[in-house]
């Protein structure tokens, strides 16, 4: 008696797409493709990373800010000094000039206005020397809280400077307008001008230099409160990175 043998190994994917032809359309890529779960990559940056990212770059655009308003008020300084010193330099060489008959400086002639207008070229042209070390050479002072620091003490100290010398010139010059006996470098050799010949050839290099010294003083006041403005700025980008690197531990973001 013989016996037939059955085969009970499972079914080729052929024979079973044979048996069951009607299922041999999920063969297809497009089925197939839909059938599957898509990969989920993380993103490139988190929310954080972004965060980060955008106050660095502020950061990076108030650091370049700060350095070209230090720029710009310490060449204004260093022309403020370098008119003031002219104007001192030149009295001191013609008051005691014989070429007139008559003495053309009054009695007493004030110089504070113009010891002040040196005086407060002198310390922003170093204030400002001081930031630019700080902000560019690779020092430890380069931190932003730091650089926040040292741009606020300056900003606030040096818009008071210029107010105060403005203040200071323009009160004792306002008093020695109208006086024949006493004046100022500034209002002494001014009252000369449209006079021509009849005045001293050095009265108009004097009043034009005083003139631009305390012009100059007055548009550092403006560019001194816009200090003021960029280190509340600093300030409020340090406390964003602070935030962002709290909320990103790790990530190396220096503050």
């Amino acid at each position: 008696m013989s016996f037939q043998r059955f085969d009970t190994s499972p079914p080729s994917s052929e024979r079973a797409e044979s048996k069951r032809p009607h299922l041999s359309v999920f063969r297809f890529a497009s089925f197939q493709s839909t059938s599957r779960r898509p990969s989920q990559t993380p993103p490139a940056y988190t929310p954080n990373d972004v965060f980060a990212t955008r106050n660095q770059r502020q950061a990076k655009v108030l650091h370049w800010l700060r350095i070209a308003t230090a720029v710009i008020t310490l060449l204004a300084s260093v022309v403020v000094m370098a008119c003031a010193g002219r104007t001192l330099t030149t009295y001191s060489s013609t008051r005691d000039n014989a070429e007139w008959i008559l003495p053309v400086w009054p009695a007493s002639v004030d110089l504070r206005p113009t010891h002040a207008l040196v005086a407060c070229g002198v310390i922003l042209t170093i204030s400002n020397l001081f930031y630019l070390v700080a902000a560019l050479a690779p020092t430890p002072l380069r931190s932003l809280r730091t650089l926040n620091l040292i741009w606020t003490i300056l900003a606030f100290f040096s818009v008071f400077l210029t107010i105060f010398t403005t203040a200071f010139a323009s009160a004792i010059n306002s008093h020695l307008s109208n006086s024949t006996e006493a004046g100022t470098l500034s209002s002494w050799t001014c009252r000369w001008q449209g006079f021509g010949a009849a005045a001293p050839g050095h009265f108009s290099e004097i009043c034009t230099m005083t003139t631009a010294a305390f012009d100059l003083v007055i548009l550092m006041i403006v560019i001194e409160v816009l200090s003021v403005l960029l280190a509340g700025w600093g300030w409020w980008v340090g406390a964003r990175l602070k935030k962002a690197e709290g909320g990103s531990k790790g990530q190396g973001i220096a503050v």
